[in-house]
């Protein structure tokens, strides 16, 4: 549902998947739109690093099996069936942090660098 409404073009292109395959895209999907809105959602004034810490120690119960609730459920599903890395997911979460920290980019490196963070590890 969230794909759906969300990103109604991505959720088009997953309907091409087999259905396995799709419920895994879209847990994939959902936990990095979760993540996004940390920071960039109506909440995104009480966020701190240490709220950051927590999703990525909760990130770590995913992967480990340990879901929180059901979204987290359907990705500790995924990565279960799947060989998902969890390293561009700790990446985002570090895309994050720079967002925390930082608005403005001094050259095209550091801009490239945060775009992979935010966006390239999705």
């Amino acid at each position: 549902e969230v794909c759906a409404e969300y990103a109604k073009t991505f959720y088009l292109g997953t309907m091409l998947m087999t259905p396995e395959r799709r419920r895994a895209i879209w847990a994939i999907y959902v936990w990095c739109r979760r993540t996004d809105e940390l920071v960039d959602g109506p909440n995104a004034s009480h966020i701190t690093p240490m709220a950051l810490d927590r999703w990525e120690d909760r990130l770590e119960d995913v992967f480990s099996g340990r879901p929180f609730d059901m979204l987290d459920a359907a990705l500790s599903d995924t990565v279960s069936r799947f060989p998902v890395d969890i390293q561009p997911f700790r990446d985002m979460i570090g895309g994050m942090r720079m967002d925390l920290r930082k608005s403005r980019y001094r050259n095209f490196d550091e801009l490239y660098l945060y775009c992979y963070y935010v966006a390239g590890t999705v």
